[in-house]
């Protein structure tokens, strides 16, 4: 059993060194910081970081300066030194003029805001240096360590923040990574009590108490009745001594302050430059419907001594009126705020006691409401007027005044409150396209509200069709019981847009005459829609043009082909010849009508030309050609008409044979002299009417005839 025990623990002996060992080789990124000021707080801070000469510093140079945020911070720089003896060098440096200066600078490397205290003193109470920051030379460099610790060569490097020097004046002081320098003697204070009265009217009470042992008072009396007296502004509503138990008490008070002034009065009694005071909507936590408002205050008792030589506790109270709503009140420790205190009875308390003080106590008044009217008209062109009512039952102004005053501190032109018989209403609107009024919206109401609009149109569209989509956000302003108040939403047209129907998170409903364009939402969130169109007044006339003319043609064409061509007969007195040319032949009679014609008409007939009796328009063979559905009509009729004139030509050419056959029966072997078919030509139609000329050809044909036959 003994030998057991003793290889186990020879076993963690040797394990332990192994641990210890390891630890003592594993590689540091030394990293000091020296700060050096005048008493005027001029002066410049250097952070070194040097890497050991075992490191890849190659793997994590470049990164580290390609990070480096001092670029775009005046007044700070950062370097690579190259490698010396003892690694590779890294230098961050800042030069500033005051205090104010380096805050500045140290807020912009951290990403966010910086607090440093100073005290040098030397009063009849206090004597001695002391000096905070709330902020570490980690986060200093906090890019640097973060670039390391990602390269893979590098992510075993441990940083060392163990060198530190504050140099003030002559003096220099060693600090850990987070200043805190108290080399400070004197007399001791128990305790400071500071009271502030809130009056949402931009008026504050403040009261003051210091309580000192009465030892340490009846010491050296008139002295320390003379540094709190020097210190009190004439306009104090009282300052004075009063014994309370074994101490005696110091208090002062100031009534009816602003902000500005209570800054002022608190510096001057805690006799430090440190106290810095704000009140606002710090966080843009306000509404239309409550004030998102924040007090923030900064001091220290840094000029005071407490018990043991550290700091007196200060017991900070903070009062609202009865009205005032309020969230929990934290304070600023470690590089985050806290929460702590306690509320009670619209009275927050707390105790402070490492010396600083970084407070913030949220507060502010929700306003009762009895509705919210939405409304949105389009104005034509893709304009819009957007509308929001917040209406308050009567007697409640005040509600109203501060929506109308939270809307002119935001640049709102268009806002108003009226009176009507039933509530007071302020009224605010904002006109223009929807990107314009989506801007306002963002800016007045949060980044959840916005309008879009879409238009879309056809080819052949005799409108185009819309939709405008708003969608509504103010649910995170209400509390309950305004979310259950009545929400209404109205759209209407005034620039010639139709609309068509109305939707509510995506309940869609026709747009009427007895709904008005009004919906009801709830709880102030919504998506509220209107589809509709705008009339295109040119294509509607251009369309309606081209339909009649359309029609008109289809008309003319129809009836063009229905209709049966009317032969148009010849003139027998300007062409007479057209008489026998055109007269319909009946094949059957031929012969008979051939053995009765007129010798010199037939022949005149004959040698008659031939003329095109197919007429065309021009005007309707465009038409047609427009027209493909009439082509292959047009063209079959054409053809019909070609073949018919093609036969009319073959019986004028068979009627001619004919004639001159005749003509050789009756004449025989003479040709009628030039003389005789000149005169024929020209008596032959005065002399004869076209009805009697078959029946003198028929007599003149007869005749020798009958002598033939009687012989």
């Amino acid at each position: 059993m003994k030998k057991l025990c003793s290889v186990l623990l020879i076993f963690i002996l040797i394990l332990s060194l192994c641990v210890c060992l390891s630890g003592c080789d594993q590689p540091k990124v030394a990293v000091s910081s020296v700060l050096a000021i005048d008493e005027s707080f001029r002066g410049t801070r250097t952070v070194t970081a040097v890497y050991p000469v075992s490191a890849d510093i190659d793997a994590v140079k470049d990164k580290i300066l390609a990070d480096d945020p001092t670029a775009d911070i005046p007044g700070a720089s950062f370097t690579y030194s190259g490698v010396k003896e003892d690694g590779y060098y890294f230098e961050l440096v800042m030069k500033f003029t005051d205090k104010a200066e380096y805050e500045k600078i140290v807020g912009s490397l951290i990403g966010r805001g910086s607090a440093v205290f100073l005290s040098r003193k030397n009063t009849k109470l206090t004597q001695g240096t002391r000096m905070a920051e709330d902020f570490d030379v980690s986060e200093l460099i906090a890019w640097m360590v973060s670039d390391t610790a990602a390269a893979e060569q590098t992510k075993n490097l441990v940083f060392d923040y163990s060198a530190n020097t504050v140099k003030i004046g002559s003096d220099s002081y060693d600090t850990k990574s987070t200043v805190a320098i108290n080399d400070c003697t004197g007399s001791a204070i128990n305790s400071i009590s500071i009271k502030t009265m809130n009056h949402k009217s931009g008026s504050y009470d403040r009261t003051f108490a210091f309580n000192l042992p009465n030892a340490v008072y009846t010491k050296d009396k008139d002295a320390i009745e003379a540094y709190f007296l020097a210190d009190t502004l004439p306009d104090a509503k009282y300052a004075g001594w009063s014994a309370e138990g074994s101490d005696m008490v110091y208090t002062v008070i100031y009534e009816d302050m602003t902000v500005a002034k209570m800054n002022d009065v608190t510096a001057k009694l805690l006799d430090t430059d440190s106290v810095a005071i704000s009140y606002g909507d710090i966080d843009n936590a306000s509404t239309p419907l409550s004030e998102g408002l924040t007090y923030e205050e900064k001091l220290d008792s840094f000029s005071f001594i407490g018990e043991n030589d550290g700091f007196p506790t200060i017991r900070y109270s903070y009062s609202l009126p009865l009205n005032t709503t309020y969230g929990e009140g934290s304070v600023f420790e470690n590089g985050r705020w806290i929460s702590t205190g306690a509320w009670e009875n619209d009275l927050y308390t707390v105790e402070l006691k490492n010396g600083t003080a970084q407070l913030r106590i949220p507060d502010g008044i929700q306003y009762q409401i009895s509705g919210i009217d939405f409304a949105v008209a389009s104005l034509g062109d893709s304009r819009f007027r957007r509308t929001t009512e917040f209406l308050y039952e009567p007697g409640n102004s005040a509600a109203a005044d501060y929506a109308l005053s939270y809307f002119t501190a935001k640049g709102v032109r268009n806002a108003a409150v009226e009176t009507t018989d039933s509530n007071i209403v302020c009224r605010v609107s904002f006109e223009g396209t929807t990107d314009e009024i989506t801007s306002q919206l963002v800016n007045v109401f949060g980044s959840g509200n916005f309008i879009a609009y879409e238009q879309k149109k056809g080819a052949f569209d005799l409108s185009i069709k819309t939709v405008l989509t708003d969608y509504v956000n103010l649910g995170y302003m209400l509390n309950s019981e305004n979310a259950e108040r009545p929400m209404h939403y109205s759209v209407s047209s005034e620039g010639g847009e139709n609309i068509v129907s109305l939707s509510v998170d995506g309940s869609e409903t026709a747009f009427t005459d007895s709904n008005k364009g009004t919906m009801e939402i709830k709880g102030g969130c919504a998506t509220v829609r209107y589809r509709g169109n705008i009339p295109v007044t040119m294509s509607i006339v251009i369309y309606l043009s081209a339909g009649l003319v359309l029609l008109i043609l289809t008309a003319f064409i129809a009836i063009k082909l229905i209709k049966p061509k009317k032969k148009r007969l010849p003139d027998p007195l300007n062409n007479p010849e057209a008489v026998y040319a055109d007269a319909p032949a009946d094949e059957s009679d031929d012969e008979s009508r051939d053995d009765s014609k007129d010798a010199s008409s037939e022949e005149k007939g004959a040698a008659a030309p031939l003329a095109q009796t197919t007429t065309f328009s021009i005007f309707e063979l465009n038409t047609l050609v427009r027209n493909k559905k009439y082509v292959d009509e047009i063209n079959k009729d054409v053809e019909q008409r070609l073949h018919e004139q093609s036969l009319e030509e073959q019986k004028h050419d068979i009627r001619a044979r004919e004639l001159e056959d005749m003509s050789r029966k009756v004449y025989g072997a003479r040709t009628p002299s030039s003389d005789e078919t000149a005169t024929d030509e020209i008596a032959e139609p005065i002399e004869l009417e076209p009805t009697e000329a078959p029946e003198s050809a028929r007599e003149s044909a007869d005749a020798p005839a009958k002598e033939n036959d009687d012989a």
